[in-house]
């Protein structure tokens, strides 16, 4: 997997850091100012560039041609939409999301379809956790727990499911299901249907039980050349 990160402040150093780790994935940062590298951990295994990440030659020279995912941390929000729109709508990146500092904006980024986080504590898991590709769409990590509440898109082995097969004892449990452009809050006896997202609160044991009965996010990127 190739990753592109603009922006090296302390949260895109501690992405960068924490993607770089995992030897399948390759990751280039990038920053206007050099000396923001600095914030790089020694164990940082991946590639630096000076440049701005909206600007279409340096997002080339880092990769964005063959890229799987890019992150936009930015100090500025101008910034990170017109990186996360560049991305996604010139190059065809699959996965972008942008950093928010301004509360005012969110209704912009939801309108364009663009996939954000607001600073908060939680963050870094929060970027963390839409490029793990072990990992489902995060809404809410609860810090002092291992649970977290997950949208699961339903797959061909959990059609006609009821929602109390589906839930597993202590590690699952679902809260909503959206099937096409309806929401509702289901019983136990609801069946379930191929494409229907249903979020749920879950613990990490749940995914091996979840083998086949969902879709798991970037199962269209492997055995992608990067």
């Amino acid at each position: 997997m190739h990753v592109i990160i603009g922006g090296c402040g302390r949260l895109g150093a501690e992405i960068a850091d924490r993607l770089s780790a995992d030897a399948d994935t390759d990751v280039v940062i990038l920053d206007t100012d050099e000396l923001a590298f600095d914030r790089l951990g020694t164990t940082f295994n991946g590639e630096t560039l000076v440049g701005d990440c909206t600007d279409r030659d340096m997002l080339e020279q880092a990769g964005i041609q063959r890229a799987d995912g890019l992150i936009a941390v930015t100090r500025f929000d101008n910034a990170n939409l017109m990186s996360v729109e560049i991305a996604s709508h010139l190059y065809d990146v699959p996965r972008t999301i942008a950093r928010l500092f301004n509360p005012e904006r969110e209704e912009v980024y939801r309108k364009l379809g663009v996939r954000y986080v607001s600073s908060t504590s939680t963050i870094a898991k929060l970027f963390l956790n839409e490029f793990r590709e072990d990992s489902y769409p995060l809404h809410v990590h609860f810090p002092d727990s291992d649970a977290a509440m997950v949208d699961l898109e339903i797959d061909t082995d959990a059609h006609g499911m009821t929602v109390e097969e589906f839930e597993i004892d202590g590690m699952l449990r679902v809260a909503a299901v959206r099937r096409g452009a309806r929401l509702f809050i289901p019983d136990g006896l609801d069946r379930l249907e191929r494409d229907d997202v249903v979020t749920v609160a879950m613990k990490p044991a749940a995914h091996k039980a979840l083998t086949g009965l969902v879709r798991v996010p970037f199962d269209h990127l492997r055995g992608r050349k990067v």
